[in-house]
């Protein structure tokens, strides 16, 4: 259905200013993995309570990502972005001084809040403004905005940590978070103002069960969240695997899983191209998790020399940046109607942080348990089988939400 409210044009600037948002809500992910060893010490916190600071900040997404949408949509993108970039600088203010761990999974659970809020109106946001040719494009560019803020984080936050500790780190990421809630409050404002007949007001209970009603979104949500479990693992184990096996200093360190993440950006920037050129969403999401899961294999293996391993890791950065731009990229497909954008937005926000909560605990579980953490290619690759079936699955979902017209 096409959001006859929307300006015939695609207003960049605002896709632009909500894509930078999602780079900095990313940052607050990419801080942690090179700090995590120091926080560890400084905090006594142990390996599994490591996993749980890295996913807490995906709590609220987990929780409340649907709803949070559907709030979006009555409420208003604008102002629930500006809330959430709010937010993360509260939270962050916070973990900057906190002195246990409890306090800091407190911080990471107040990040999630406005990281949730963020990641939802972001895509919303670029729903609403964007032309029906431009759109799926363009989600597929903000599908990046994890990759892109991640590895730029990464590397900066590894350079001040070892000039100055990761508290420091905390405070430059708060400032960073609230110059940025500025510039959008001014780039969006005359946004705003146009904005008033773009939702019609329909209740938060039937935006919900519309979206659930839909089995398509129901499956890309689910390969969402099972690429966003081995991503974020690997993400925010990779810095402490290089430390412990190689004895890596924090810069080294933080380098590699870095150029994964910007092979990850690629792969997102690919994936957005072919739907630009009629890639269905489907075909991403099963290609997606094929690469993801072989290359796992080879990451793992402990019979190619280090270097393949290296070239591998790159490839499943570029494979699995082919799964986000599949399932953000389906919301202009199984979304009903521009009511519903928010919601559905959510509902691919609930799945990626389903993964990103649960994946480094049970990632850390397995290398706990078995005291190797090449054993927890098995868990990887298990998630990537179960998302390349509901990629296949989706096909049939896929073709009949176009065939109805349903698409956006």
């Amino acid at each position: 259905m096409a959001d006859g409210n929307q300006s015939r044009h695609t207003q960049w600037p605002i896709v632009w200013v909500a894509f930078g948002a999602g780079i900095v809500a990313a940052t607050h992910l990419g801080k942690l993995p090179p700090a995590m060893p120091e926080i560890r010490l400084a905090l006594d916190a142990g390996l599994v309570m490591g996993g749980w600071i890295a996913s807490m900040i995906s709590c609220t997404g987990f929780a409340l990502g649907l709803v949070a949408g559907s709030l979006a949509d009555r409420i208003g993108q604008r102002q629930v972005m500006i809330f959430g970039l709010v937010a993360m600088t509260a939270g962050s203010l916070l973990g900057a001084f906190a002195q246990s761990g409890g306090i800091m999974l407190a911080s990471r659970f107040i990040e999630g809040i406005g990281y949730t809020a963020v990641t939802i109106t972001g895509a919303g946001m670029i729903s609403h403004v964007t032309a029906t040719a431009d759109r799926k494009w363009a989600l597929g560019i903000w599908s990046s905005f994890v990759p892109v803020g991640f590895s730029v984080m990464l590397i900066a936050g590894a350079l001040i940590l070892e000039a100055w500790g990761w508290r420091i780190l905390w405070l430059i990421s708060t400032g960073i978070t609230l110059i940025w809630a500025a510039v959008v409050f001014k780039v969006t404002l005359g946004w705003r103002r146009r904005q008033g007949n773009d939702v019609i007001r329909t209740s938060l209970l039937r935006n919900v069960t519309k979206c659930l009603a839909s089995p398509g979104a129901l499956m890309a949500a689910g390969c969402f969240g099972l690429y966003a479990a081995q991503h974020i693992s690997m993400m925010a184990w990779l810095p402490s695997y290089m430390h412990e096996v190689y004895g890596s200093g924090t810069l080294v360190a933080a380098t590699i899983p870095a150029g994964v993440l910007i092979c990850n950006a690629v792969g997102n920037w690919f994936g957005a191209w072919a739907m630009g050129r009629g890639a269905s969403c489907w075909s991403l999401l099963a290609v997606g998790a094929i690469g993801m899961g072989l290359s796992q294999i080879g990451i793992f293996s402990g019979l190619l020399p280090d270097t393949a391993r290296l070239g591998i890791a790159a490839m499943f950065g570029i494979f699995g940046g082919m799964v986000p731009a599949g399932a953000l990229g389906s919301v202009a497909t199984y979304t009903p109607s521009p009511s519903q954008i928010g919601t559905m937005s959510g509902l691919m926000v609930m799945g990626t942080n389903t993964g990103m909560l649960f994946g480094p605990p049970a990632a850390a579980a397995v290398r706990a348990a078995t005291g190797n953490w090449n054993d927890v290619v098995w868990l990887m690759v298990s998630l990537s089988a179960v998302g390349l079936v509901l990629g296949m699955l989706s096909r049939r979902q896929e073709r009949r939400a176009n065939e109805d017209g349903f698409a956006l």
